[in-house]
C-alpha cells in the first residue's frame, strides 16, 4: 500500500490568501496615494498617503494634516502587517507539524490584522474629510478630493484576510476527509508506443 500525505486544501488556500494580503498591505503601506486632492489654483493633483502630511500648494498656502491620526493609521497598518507575517509563520508551521493549534493561532492573527486594517480604513477618510471641512483655508482652496488606488488595495487586503480567517477556522471532521495526495515515487511509470 502506498504512503499518503494528508493535504489540507483549506489551510493551503488560507496560507496563499494571507500571503496575498501581506503583499497588498505592503503596497498600501508604502503607497503615496490614499487620497488625491485637486486645488483651485493648481492644475496638478496632489496625493496623500500614510507618511506625507504637508504640501505647499502655492506661495501663500501650505496644506498640512494633523500628524496624530495619520501616525495612528500608519501604526495600525504596520501592526496588521506584523500580524499577517506571524500568521504566515504559524500556517507554515501548521502545515509541517499537522497540528490544529497553529491554524487557530493563525486564524486569530488574521482576524486581528483584519480588524486593525478596518479601523484604519474607517478612521482615515473620516479624519481627512473632517480636517478639510473644518479648516476654512483648506475648504476654500480644495476643489475636490477622492480616495485613490492604495486605499482600495487596503480594502482588498481586508477581504483576503477575512477569507483566510474563515479557512483557518474550518475544521475537517476526520483525518480521512482530507484530500489524499500520492507521493511522486509511488506514481506508476507509463510508456507510450507509436
Amino acid at each position: 500500500m502506498a504512503d499518503f500525505h494528508q493535504m489540507r486544501p483549506f489551510k493551503i488556500l488560507a496560507l496563499v490568501m494571507v500571503a496575498i494580503a501581506a503583499v497588498l498591505t505592503i503596497t498600501s503601506l508604502a503607497g503615496p496615494e490614499w487620497v488625491s486632492v485637486s486645488f483651485y489654483h493648481e492644475e496638478k493633483v496632489r496625493s496623500w498617503g500614510l507618511w506625507w502630511n504637508c504640501f505647499k500648494v502655492h506661495t501663500a498656502f501650505e496644506m498640512c494634516l494633523t500628524a496624530d491620526w495619520l501616525v495612528a493609521c500608519a501604526a495600525l497598518v504596520f501592526f496588521s502587517l506584523l500580524a499577517q507575517v506571524l500568521a504566515l509563520a504559524m500556517a507554515v508551521w501548521g502545515l509541517s507539524s499537522r497540528r490544529r493549534l497553529p491554524y487557530l493561532v493563525a486564524g486569530g492573527l488574521c482576524s486581528c490584522a483584519g480588524i486593525f486594517l478596518i479601523i484604519c480604513l474607517i478612521i482615515y477618510p473620516i479624519m481627512f474629510t473632517m480636517e478639510v471641512k473644518e479648516n476654512k483655508d483648506f475648504y476654500t482652496e480644495t476643489s475636490e478630493f477622492s480616495f485613490d488606488w492604495t486605499y482600495g488595495i487596503a480594502w482588498g487586503a481586508v477581504i483576503f484576510l477575512l477569507c483566510a480567517t474563515i479557512f483557518f477556522f474550518v475544521r475537517v471532521r476526520e483525518e480521512n476527509d482530507a484530500q489524499p495526495m500520492k507521493l511522486v515515487k509511488d506514481k506508476p511509470l507509463t510508456y507510450y508506443s507509436a
